[in-house]
């Protein structure tokens, strides 16, 4: 088990602990695996971390595909697109992780 900020869960995370918000309230209950719109979800809702029963790096930890990074990726900018530095600075990400996904292939 791992505590993660939000922002750094990926989909196919099972959590550990529920998720609650600075209410108490329960948000996700443990035992949930997450999905890409869940986890934008969280984020909306003012959650910063989770914990997690498997994260990037440990066995049985799933492997994203390109499509989800750059869904992940366009989620993190969707409240910049009109911002031209953001937008060159986004899109040098997408072509790094074409690169690297590419490579790993």
């Amino acid at each position: 088990m791992k505590r993660m900020p939000v922002e750094q869960l990926t989909p196919g995370m099972v959590l550990a602990k529920p998720a609650s918000n600075l209410a108490g309230q329960m948000i996700v209950p443990a035992g949930t695996e997450l999905t890409a719109t869940l986890i934008a979800r969280m984020q909306d809702m003012g959650l910063t971390s989770a914990h997690v029963e498997n994260s990037p790096g440990e066995e049985g930890a799933p492997v994203q595909t390109l499509a989800e990074l750059e869904q992940a990726l366009d989620r993190r900018f969707r409240r910049v697109t009109e911002d031209p530095e953001l937008t060159r600075i986004r899109e040098a990400v997408r072509r790094h992780l074409r690169a690297t996904h590419s490579a790993k292939a």
